[in-house]
């Protein structure tokens, strides 16, 4: 059985593949970042210690003072 000739559309759709695989197979290559053996930078060190848990804020027990306009 003697091969059929490939039909227009199946060559247009064979170069489309062709040239899609080739720009992106160029770009990944020209790429100036490289995302799978990327070291992540460290963490930033301590420079103060810890002062435990966090608190509640502090609540001012002091009474108010006010004076009224006019009185001795």
């Amino acid at each position: 059985m003697p091969f059929a000739r490939p039909s227009r559309a199946g060559l247009l759709r064979g170069v489309a593949v062709t040239v899609i695989t080739a720009t992106i197979t160029l770009a990944a290559a020209c790429s100036d970042e490289d995302t799978v053996d990327t070291i992540p930078p460290p963490w930033p060190t301590r420079t103060t210690t810890p002062d435990g848990p966090p608190q509640p804020p502090s609540v001012e027990t002091t009474t108010p003072t006010f004076s009224v306009a006019g009185t001795t």
